[in-house]
C-alpha cells in the first residue's frame, strides 16, 4: 500500500476490523474492511464475533457507505480466534484487535513490543534484590510485546501447533498448558534467581531455560521472542550482556538443531555453545563499536 492510501485501523477501538451493517433483521450482514479503502467482507452469521450492544456501539462510530464494494472473507477459519491467518499467505497475520491486513504495520507493532518488553526486562534487572523468573511474569512479558495486537497475548494457547510446514509439532496436552506450565515452573523456574560466578553454568541454565520453555511453546505465537527476553534477566543480573535477537535469526539452521536436541532430547550441550558464542560476539562489539555506526 502506498501511504496516501494506507488504512488508519482503529486499534484502540479493538473491533477486528468491523466497520458497518448492512440489512436488517435475519438477513442482516457484518461487514468488515479489507485491505484496499472502500472495500469490505462480510461474516456469516454464524461466526458473528460480537453480541447485539457491542454491535450497536461499534456501529455508530461510523456510517454505513451508500455503495459498499464486496470482496471475498480473506480470513482462513474466522470463527476461531486461535487459528485464523490470511487464507494463502505464507507468513501472514493472525486476526488482531485491528482487523488489519498489513503484514508490514503488524511487523512494526510487533517490533514496538518487544522493545517495550526488553525496556521492562532492563527496569527488573536493576533491582536491588534479583527477581526471578515467575510464571506471571512470563505472562506479563508476552502480554508487553502483543497485549495491544492480539486477542491471545499473555494466554496459554489452547490449540496444537506445527512449524516448518509439519515438521515439528506441540500437540495441546490433554490437560491444557496451564498443568505443564506449574511442572515447568517447579523444575526450571524455581530456580531463579540463578546466579553464578561461573559463565559456562550460566548458559548452560539459560540452554536449558530456552529449551523447555520452547519445547513446551506455552503461547499461540512469540515463544522464541519472548524466551529470549526473559533470557535478557538472566544475563543481566549475572553482569553480562544481553544477546542481539538477530543471532537466532542469522544462526537458524544451527538454532534449530539445538533447539530440537533440547526438546526431544534434554540434551543443551549445542544450545549452551551457542549462547556463549553469541555473548562473546555481544561482548566484542560492546568493547569495539563501529567507527561508522
Amino acid at each position: 500500500m502506498t501511504k496516501s492510501s494506507r488504512i488508519v485501523w482503529r486499534w484502540a477501538v479493538r473491533d477486528f476490523g468491523f466497520r458497518f451493517c448492512h440489512g436488517s433483521g435475519k438477513k442482516q450482514a457484518e461487514l468488515y474492511q479489507a485491505a484496499t479503502p472502500g472495500e469490505f467482507y462480510q461474516i456469516p452469521a454464524g461466526q458473528r464475533k460480537f453480541k447485539k450492544d457491542r454491535i450497536k456501539e461499534l456501529c455508530a462510530l461510523l456510517p454505513e457507505p451508500t455503495s459498499p464494494t464486496i470482496v471475498a472473507n480473506p480470513w482462513r477459519s474466522y470463527g476461531d480466534t486461535d487459528q485464523q491467518h490470511v487464507t494463502g499467505i505464507t507468513g501472514s497475520p493472525c486476526i488482531n484487535f485491528a482487523g488489519c491486513l498489513n503484514k508490514e504495520e503488524i511487523d512494526s507493532r510487533e517490533t514496538h513490543g518487544v522493545n517495550r518488553a526488553k525496556e521492562a526486562i532492563a527496569d527488573i534487572a536493576l533491582r536491588d534484590d534479583p527477581a526471578p523468573i515467575t510464571l506471571d511474569l512470563i505472562v506479563r512479558i508476552h502480554e508487553s510485546i502483543f497485549g495491544d495486537i492480539y486477542p491471545w497475548a499473555g494466554k496459554w494457547r489452547t490449540v496444537s501447533l506445527h512449524k516448518g510446514e509439519g515438521s515439528t509439532k506441540w500437540p495441546l496436552p490433554v490437560t491444557g498448558m496451564e498443568p505443564v506450565m506449574l511442572a515447568f515452573e517447579k523444575e526450571v523456574l524455581n530456580r531463579t534467581p540463578f546466579l553464578s560466578d561461573d559463565d559456562s553454568e550460566v548458559f548452560q541454565f539459560i540452554a536449558e531455560f530456552i529449551g523447555e520453555f520452547l519445547a513446551l511453546h506455552p503461547f499461540r505465537e512469540g515463544n522464541g521472542r519472548s524466551a529470549f527476553i526473559l533470557a535478557e534477566l538472566i544475563l543481566l543480573q549475572n553482569g553480562l550482556l544481553p544477546l542481539n535477537d538477530y543471532n537466532r535469526k542469522s544462526d537458524e539452521p544451527r538454532y534449530f538443531a539445538a533447539c530440537e536436541e533440547a526438546r526431544l532430547k534434554k540434551d543443551y550441550a549445542a544450545l549452551a555453545f551457542l549462547i556463549d558464542e553469541w555473548e562473546t560476539e555481544a561482548q566484542a562489539s560492546f568493547q569495539s563499536p563501529d567507527p561508522t555506526s
